[in-house]
């Protein structure tokens, strides 16, 4: 998210987003008694005698303000320049009438009111001459009252009139400027969110791809986001950026060219963390990774949603509310938010309301806290008319959420004017849900695309499997995790980025050629015994420690049955020897399979061919031998008294 995090362009974003964020905003009223002339009223045109320059329009409870500078555009002096106030009597108070308003090419009918001496403002005198090219300054003021700025709840045009002598010396307006001046009846609330969220880096647990996260808190958009923050503002977390730094803490390693280094930024990030702890109660979590919710609707794949909704639960950011920050959406995106079951932030979408309904899905409406460049032909790009137009639409809107992730939204830190106040977004968020529709988007490349989404998956089985066979490798743990970081936005726009860090996740999983585990075994085994035991080999493959169990199945286990061993641990890269036991109730052969699998019953490998022959019988064969030798005992015995009968019956 932010500028490393860009969404979907819509059709006149340029002059809608301007609409619908806030910026600062005055008052003005119908007119009275003008001293000065009445110019017609003002639109865009070619070059004038004189600049007109707004620097500042201020108001308080009783007063107006405007101040500026006017340059002499011409190749001639400028002499008797004179300043007024002006304003039309226009109401501007609807949402629609403002952005009308930010879009016109003329302003309403006005006059230059000049009710009291410092309505006007005496820039060089009859006797005195504005050289060309050179500038001065002026400041106009008055009462509220005295001006006729009474009505409130509304906006109205107001600006700066100069006057004076140029060319043939007859007195005439030599240049105007405009800005937008708003009066609530109230106190309209401003939210401003702090949002803290970073691409992932993390690889596994206590493994990351390198030391950006480090910059990131210590001097970096994170560090200046939470002294922002401590300020009192109410914020958000990712639960991803708090895992990796939850990880950082404890004590982690980077990834480097040839291995990986001890990290040195656990301090800092217990520190981070700290300072988060410490904040006041206005935070809130988003979806873990920041997800690319237009993405992750347009690919409609189930398993990348399920992983979304499984890695947000977990308990990283336990005791915060949690909520749906969607980005720039469109209609689909936005459904599919709503459908979450939490409260939804639209950020950056054209809308002139601070809380909007589309096609039944309600979200609050937040903006980018940096102010969006005036379009308008009447509103140079100024400091001054982006704040103009921004709390304009505010007060139409009943209220505003500014939006902060990048230092650019911290500039736009400057105190709220009258009649506007600091809120929390619980509070902005309350407002009736206007209707409205959003409009078309133009076509945008998504980082995650089918492609690499199969990826993704394919990372996500091998990182399943993979911490099956590992348990205290921190690798199968991540899985939800990794597959729901693969949707961030943080990728838009930054295809290169995801790439690389699928890359590194991919290269740490890696056995180039070979599954996780690899079984060898004689094909052949000979029992000497009714029990006995034979060798199996298991090699590890990995660069973390294995814990396997073999299971063997025999295709006459009546007569042969093999016996599997209690679970093994296997070093990286080392080959150990288990010995599978074989229990005999019967003489012959038979045949049997063997193979490695995890604890939890995932196969590693395939099923290796074994034949068990048997040629001693044990106690049974014993008994043969004696019951044998008993039987050849009894007829011989009995053969010897036939032989001796039969001769005693010759001699007879």
């Amino acid at each position: 998210m932010t500028t490393p995090q860009p969404g979907r362009r819509r059709a006149r974003l340029a002059s809608l987003v301007l609409a619908a964020a806030l910026g600062f905003t005055l008052a003005s009223a119908p007119p009275s008694d003008a001293t000065s002339p009445s110019p017609a009223p003002a639109t865009a045109q070619p070059a004038t005698p004189a600049s007109v320059t707004l620097t500042s329009a201020d108001v308080t409870a009783t007063t107006l303000t405007l101040a500026g500078t006017v340059t002499n555009a011409s190749t001639e002096p400028l002499t008797d320049v004179t300043v007024a106030l002006w304003r039309s009597d226009a109401l501007l108070r609807s949402p629609e009438a403002v952005s009308t308003a930010l879009e016109a090419e003329s302003t309403p009918a006005g006059t230059a009111r000049v009710a009291s001496p410092t309505n006007q403002f005496v820039l060089v005198g009859p006797d005195d001459a504005l050289a060309p090219g050179a500038s001065q300054p002026f400041s106009v003021s008055g009462t509220l009252a005295e001006l006729g700025l009474t009505q409130t709840d509304a906006t109205w045009w107001v600006g700066a009139d100069a006057t004076g002598r140029h060319g043939d010396g007859r007195r005439t307006a030599l240049g105007q400027a405009r800005t937008l001046a708003t009066l609530p009846e109230g106190t309209v609330p401003v939210a401003r969110i702090i949002e803290f969220s970073a691409p992932p880096r993390q690889l596994k647990q206590n493994l990351f791809t390198d030391e950006g996260l480090l910059a990131d808190i210590t001097d970096g958009r994170l560090a200046e986001l939470m002294s922002v923050a401590e300020g009192g503002d109410s914020w958000v977390v990712d639960p991803s950026l708090l895992l990796e730094l939850q990880d950082m803490a404890d004590g982690y390693r980077v990834r480097g060219t040839s291995g990986s280094t001890t990290g040195t930024g656990a301090e800092e990030a217990a520190a981070w963390l700290a300072r988060l702890d410490a904040l006041t109660a206005n935070g809130s979590r988003t979806l873990f990774g920041s997800p690319d919710l237009d993405t992750v609707s347009d690919l409609g794949d189930e398993s990348l949603l399920a992983a979304i909704r499984s890695a947000s639960e977990d308990d990283a950011a336990d005791g915060l509310d949690p909520v749906t920050v969607v980005n720039r959406p469109d209609s689909a995106a936005l459904a599919l938010a709503g459908s979450l079951g939490r409260p939804v932030v639209a950020v950056d979408v054209p809308a002139p309301h601070v809380r909007i309904e589309v096609d039944g899905t309600r979200a609050i409406v937040a903006h980018s806290s940096a102010l969006p460049a005036a379009t308008s032909p009447l509103l140079p790009d100024t400091a001054l008319n982006r704040r103009a137009a921004r709390f304009a639409t505010a007060r139409a809107a009943g209220g505003e959420v500014r939006w902060v992730r990048t230092p650019d939204d911290i500039a736009d830190a400057s105190a709220l004017p009258h009649g506007f106040r600091a809120a929390g977004l619980p509070e902005v968020g309350a407002a009736e849900p206007q209707p409205w529709q959003l409009p078309p988007l133009s076509v945008r490349t998504p980082a995650l695309d089918a492609a690499h989404l199969a990826t993704v998956h394919a990372l996500r089985d091998r990182m399943e499997l993979y911490g099956q066979a590992a348990p205290d490798a921190g690798v199968g743990t991540l899985a939800d995790a990794q597959v729901a970081r693969a949707a961030s936005a943080w990728w838009v726009g930054r295809t290169d980025s995801l790439d690389a860090w699928l890359g590194a996740l991919s290269e740490r999983l890696d056995t180039p050629g070979r599954a996780i585990v690899s079984l060898d075994a004689t094909q052949r085994f000979t029992m000497t015994g009714a029990t006995s035991e034979f060798p199996v080999t298991v090699t590890n493959h990995l660069i973390d420690p294995v814990t396997i169990r073999l299971e063997a199945v025999s295709d006459n286990p009546q007569r042969i049955r093999l016996v599997a061993p209690d679970p093994v641990t296997i070093a990286p890269g080392a080959s150990s020897t288990v010995l599978l036991g074989a229990e005999s109730a019967g003489g012959g052969v038979v045949r049997a399979s063997v193979h490695a699998q995890t604890v939890g019953g995932h196969r590693l490998t395939p099923d290796r061919e074994i034949v068990v022959e048997t040629t001693n019988f044990g106690t049974i064969g014993w008994v043969i031998v004696i019951v044998s030798g008993v039987v050849l005992v009894a007829t011989t015995a009995h053969r010897i008294r036939q032989v001796r009968n039969r001769r005693k019956g010759e001699d007879g």
